[in-house]
Order: structure tokens, then C-alpha cells, then sequence
């Protein structure tokens, strides 16, 4: 993550920290910019709910839960509800406001089983350290040369069997979404704040320039992770294409058959 970037979602982060997170009009937990409130740490509980239902799903059985990773953190709005069902959780954000706000929405919650870090300290994590990775509306607000090397460094953090949670804005058309994946559609805020974001005309904020991936780079890096994408939510709204992708490491049994 360069520099500027990272000092431009810290000014963010001192100034708007709520906004930053859902950019729509209206929505629970925005006024005021500076308190969560309870209306909008459950939109947070909805998504996590909805999210881990689909992924169980398409799994047939349920997620391993022992340890998980929220990159892109933020206020904590996926932490806590993660938190409330893995043993532990890891919550990484690139500015350190953020993360001073998650964690006292963290404490607020009476939750202790949750670890803050910088972005500059995940690539010092050991391998395969987590169950779950999760990252929703993040990607797409990195420039892709430091995105595709972000998701390598989170699917080298996945157990054996562990599973990956990647939203994604896509820049080329692509094959046909699976059916599946439209049960999560409508049931996340992920759609409608990609399209608030879009329609911001206010183009100074970082969080408004939205980035596109190329699906050939994002599959070379999960291969190169030895993973395999095995389920795809999709996050389309007007011209921009996105989805939620779901990819797994082998389990240790698998590798070694």
C-alpha cells in the first residue's frame, strides 16, 4: 500500500470514519460520523450472517471458525460480528483512527478476543494462520498493483481447508454467475454501497475511486496460493460488475493424496 493512499484514508478516518464505511444517505450509524450506533453495527451482523449462510451452502457444511481475518477492518463493522462467532479474530485496517475505533467498538461489545494490526505488519503474519479471511467493499478501493499482491499475501494466511471471503470490482466481462450465488443478492448491503460510491461527486475521497480488477490476475493468484475459487456472489450494480468470491485451500488430506 503506497503512502499517499494510506495517508489519505487516515485523514479520512479523523475527519469521517462512519462515512467512510456506508456512503449512502440515511443509512443507520452515518450522522454524526464519530458513534456507532446499534442500527448500524447490525447491518454489520446481517452481512456476516447472510455471508456465512451462503458460503455454508455452497460448502454443505458449516465454516471452520477457529480463527478469522477482517481485512480492510475499518470501524469494526464485520470484526464484531465475527468475533461473536470465531475463538479469535485478527482485524487489519490501513489507518490507525480506524482501528482505534474498532477496538473501542470491540470493548463497547464486551469482545476480547479481538487482535488490532496495521496493513504494514500482515505480511509478517505466520502461514496459514486463519479458517476465515473476509474482505467486503475493500478491494475495490486499492489500486490493483498493490491489490493482487494483497490477495496473495491473505490466501498464504488460509489453513489447509480454510476458506476466503474476496469482494471484487471486475473491469472485463465474465462467464455466467452460478445460481447459487444470486441468493446473497439483495440480502447484503454490498450492492447499493458500490453504487453510492459510484455515484459520489465528491471524486477527492479515496474511497470514491473505484478500482477494477482483471479476473485472469486475480485467478493467477489463486493458483499461485495453491487455492481454488469455488463459489462467486455476484455485486453488480449499473455498469460496475463485482463479486464476492469464495476460494478454499486444500485441506492437508486432500494435498497429500
Amino acid at each position: 500500500m503506497n503512502d499517499r493512499h494510506a495517508a489519505e484514508w487516515e485523514d479520512l478516518a479523523r475527519r469521517e470514519p462512519y462515512f467512510a464505511v456506508l456512503t449512502s444517505e440515511g443509512l443507520p450509524g452515518v450522522e454524526g460520523n464519530s458513534i456507532a450506533t446499534a442500527a448500524f453495527l447490525e447491518t454489520g451482523e446481517a452481512d456476516i450472517s447472510s455471508l456465512l449462510s451462503a458460503i455454508t451452502t455452497l460448502l454443505g457444511r458449516d465454516i471452520a471458525m477457529g480463527s478469522a481475518l477482517d481485512f480492510g477492518c475499518g470501524v469494526g463493522r464485520l470484526t464484531l460480528p465475527l468475533a461473536r462467532r470465531a475463538a479469535r479474530v485478527m482485524a487489519c485496517d490501513v489507518a490507525p483512527t480506524m482501528l482505534t475505533h474498532a477496538r473501542q467498538n470491540a470493548e463497547s461489545a464486551g469482545l476480547n478476543n479481538v487482535a488490532f494490526i496495521d496493513i504494514d505488519l500482515l505480511a509478517t503474519l505466520p502461514p496459514a494462520e486463519f479458517d476465515f479471511v473476509c474482505s467486503l467493499l475493500v478491494f475495490q478501493y486499492i489500486r490493483p498493483a498493490d491489490g493482487y499482491q494483497l490477495i496473495g499475501t491473505l490466501l498464504n494466511l488460509l489453513a489447509p481447508g480454510g476458506v476466503a471471503a474476496l469482494h471484487l470490482t471486475f473491469g472485463r466481462p465474465g462467464r455466467r454467475l452460478r445460481h447459487l450465488a444470486r441468493w446473497i443478492r439483495g440480502r447484503s448491503r454490498v450492492t447499493h454501497d458500490m453504487a453510492d460510491a459510484d455515484r459520489s461527486e465528491e471524486p477527492s475521497r479515496p474511497h470514491t475511486q473505484i478500482n477494477k480488477y482483471d479476473e485472469s490476475g486475480v485467478q493467477r493468484c489463486v493458483d499461485a496460493a495453491g487455492a481454488r475459487v469455488i463459489g462467486r456472489f455476484p455485486a453488480d450494480q449499473g455498469e460496475i460488475r463485482g463479486a464476492v468470491l469464495v476460494i478454499q485451500k486444500p485441506s492437508a488430506m486432500a494435498a497429500s493424496a
